[in-house]
């Protein structure tokens, strides 16, 4: 809207201050009148059809004073264009002029109708020229219908107080001059605010009170300058008049410096308002980032106690092997066993290595999930051959504590696709859970169903279950139903947050269940059995060791084992000699170069980790034709580096397999024989 001194119209964006009401600039398509709602299309249309009846009505028949009429019509024309921007939604577009004067002029020397035409001609030059962005036509139809009913009122009112008309006495003027300046600005600005107040949601008393109540002062003003001009025009004094524009100037003036200072004093809230905002976000995010903080520093506690706890953990269960494994080897060092009891060192030793061994696993294993570098190496699986696998793995834990082991499975499950290791991986973590917590004489029931679109393998134990509270932190890594230093069963409580993660990797499920402690527990896989024979998205990783084949023969193959560690050369020197390799062993990089260029090497075994020169330098170098005749050897990674990143990084330097201490015996020489081109040469003596 256009809110003026003398007419108030709907049609102009001028600069209106947009901060005043925190709103964005209007967009045009927001101003098309189908935008407009229901409630104010009806008073829009109401407002057009009541100016148009009562522009109808008062229409002058003639014009008896011409050029007076043209002359107040340009005057108002002229006063229109002496507008500034009032502070309010820019939606309204509104601005303030001083042509009021004009059309009160014209209402007191030519009447009521002719005035009609006057303020007409006046609202159209505010709405229509020189604006900064011109508003769909109904809205200056608005503002034209809303000055017509205005200037009919005003009018009314000042003829029925009695107002003269010409020749104008001011002694009778003043009664009927305020109330039509007070029909006017009233008159005037509801009908405006009515039409903001439909358009803006806002109730018409707050439009009317914030946004036109403080500018009737305007109205006063050049209403009294305008009515004074007409007394003295009447009078025929006309010179005088030209002055009286004087005071309607100086009020347009006024209104600048008034309307600057709002608009200064509205930006200098809106700065407040954002100063204050920006000190309240501010005070927030300091907030948020102490209690983040707070959080934070609880989370690291919590987890410095978890990792010491965990280290605890750790360092208990790698330690209790790692004593059997020491005493016994000392005795056997200092001769203090019977021949009888031997055996049993050897055995116990031997055990007690394979279950470090698999403790180490299960911890590289944890990272390579965590870290997202576990692949599997998709084939066809038939899962009751992987399920009696694991069941033979078990079957001495079983028998040594007299637990049963039955089996019931489906003939008819078939084949998925799946790694087959790491399904008997699964397997073999469900039954050894369910073997710890089984008491002696117990059992374990292992049953394996096919449904429409899945297979179904379950685990029952009758042992000591699972409690309730702990049931949902089943397969949560390093929980323990019982953390205390007083607890039965050893491990590090990996074993199932393996399984979960091997089983999600297979896009299967895994799910627990317990009536409660005492009662038993059961584990129940489901694996679909449509999964698409393609990798998954896990990195592959090579398994320390490897499924037991028979031995191959390693007669007159010539090894040559290059590791700084003696005893690890002495055992490697072992496992392959008593196969009939030659083995030539060499504790650097610099002794394997003196070996091969004397000596006839077969199949070289290089260890990683060396002082001065590692395995990786090795290998590029032979490759690179440090030693011309063995450019092509088949060469292996011996090494205790076991992760992903390893291997590849073996293999890229140029050594064609990855093998992880502590090895198998078997799969180091399946590995040697597959690399080795065996010869008829004599064998030779290995030197270590």
């Amino acid at each position: 809207m256009e809110a003026a001194a003398s007419q108030a119209s709907f049609s102009e964006l001028d600069g209106v201050i947009p901060e005043t009401l925190g709103a964005p600039p209007p967009r045009r398509h927001d101003l098309t009148w189908a935008a407009l709602p229901i409630a104010a299309q009806l008073y829009v249309g109401t407002i057009l059809a009541g100016g148009a009846g009562a522009l109808a009505a008062f229409f002058p028949k003639s014009l008896p004073q011409p050029t007076l009429f043209a002359v107040l019509t340009l005057f108002a024309c002229v006063t229109s264009l002496w507008k500034v921007n009032l502070p309010i939604t820019p939606s309204s577009g509104s601005t303030l002029s001083v042509s009021y004067a004009a059309n009160l002029m014209a209402l007191l020397l030519l009447g009521p109708q002719q005035a009609v035409l006057v303020a007409i001609a006046g609202v159209w030059t505010q709405c229509t020229y020189k604006v900064k962005e011109a508003y769909p036509l109904y809205r200056t139809l608005f503002s034209v219908a809303a000055e017509v009913l205005t200037m009919v009122a005003t009018g009314v009112v000042y003829q029925q107080f009695g107002g003269p008309t010409v020749p104008l006495h001011a002694a009778g003027l003043a009664k009927p001059l305020v109330g039509a300046i007070a029909t006017y600005f009233v008159v005037n600005t509801g009908l405006i605010a009515g039409a903001i107040a439909v358009t803006t949601r806002r109730s018409f008393l707050t439009v009317w009170r914030d946004d036109f109540l403080w500018s009737g002062a305007s109205f006063m003003v050049a209403g009294s300058a305008g009515a004074m001009a007409a007394v003295v025009v009447d009078r025929g004094e006309h010179w005088k008049a030209i002055l009286l524009i004087a005071p309607i100037y100086l009020t347009y003036r006024t209104y600048e410096l008034f309307v600057g200072r709002l608009e200064d004093n509205t930006r200098h809230m809106t700065e407040m308002r954002q100063l204050h905002q920006g000190t309240v976000d501010a005070l927030t995010k300091a907030r948020t980032a102490e209690r983040a903080e707070q959080e934070a520093r609880a989370a690291a506690e919590r987890a410095n106690r978890t990792k010491d706890e965990f280290l605890a953990v750790v360092s208990h269960e790698l330690r209790t092997p790692l004593t059997s494994i020491l005493g016994w080897a000392d005795m056997l060092r200092r001769g203090r066993l019977e021949e009888s009891r031997r055996e049993r060192a050897c055995q116990a030793i031997y055990d007690s290595a394979r279950r470090q061994a698999k403790l180490i696993d299960d911890l590289l294993d944890v990272s390579r999930i965590m870290s997202g570098k576990l692949r599997l190496e998709r084939t066809s699986v038939n899962i009751n051959d992987v399920v009696d696998d694991a069941v033979q793995v078990v079957q001495p834990a079983a028998d040594a504590k007299e637990v049963q082991i039955s089996v019931a499975a489906d003939p008819k499950v078939g084949a998925i696709h799946g790694d087959n290791a790491r399904l008997q991986q699964v397997v073999s973590n469900l039954l050894s859970n369910a073997l710890k917590f089984t008491p002696r004489g117990g059992s374990v029931i292992v049953q394996v169903t096919r449904s429409l679109d899945c297979v179904e393998l379950q685990v029952r134990d009758s042992g000591q279950g699972i409690a309730p509270e702990f049931l949902s932190h089943v397969f949560e890594p390093f929980r323990q139903a019982d953390g205390s230093t007083t607890r039965a069963h050893g491990g590090l409580g990996l074993g199932l947050s393996i399984v979960k993660r091997l089983v999600d990797a297979h896009h299967g499920t895994i799910t627990a269940t317990s009536e409660g402690v005492g009662r038993g527990a059961s584990f129940i896989v489901r694996l679909p059995v449509n999964a698409a024979p393609t990798r998954s998205a896990y990195p592959a990783v090579m398994l320390s060791d490897s499924a037991h084949v028979e031995s191959p023969s390693l007669n007159g193959l010539a090894v040559l084992v290059v590791d700084d560690d003696e005893d690890s050369r002495f055992v490697v020197a072992e496992h392959l000699s008593s196969q009939g390799a030659i083995v030539i062993g060499a504790a650097s990089a610099v002794e394997a170069y003196e070996a091969l260029r004397h000596e006839q090497v077969d199949v070289l075994l290089a260890d990683i980790a060396m002082p001065e020169e590692d395995g990786y330098t090795l290998i590029r170098r032979i490759r690179g034709g440090l030693v011309p005749a063995c450019a092509a050897i088949p060469a292996a990674a011996l090494t205790a580096f076991a992760r992903e990143d390893d291997r590849q990084l073996a293999l890229s330097a140029g050594f064609q397999m990855h093998l992880v201490k502590p090895v198998d015996s078997d799969a180091l020489i399946g590995a040697v024989a597959r690399l080795g081109r065996p010869t008829g040469a004599a064998p030779r003596s290995a030197a270590i």
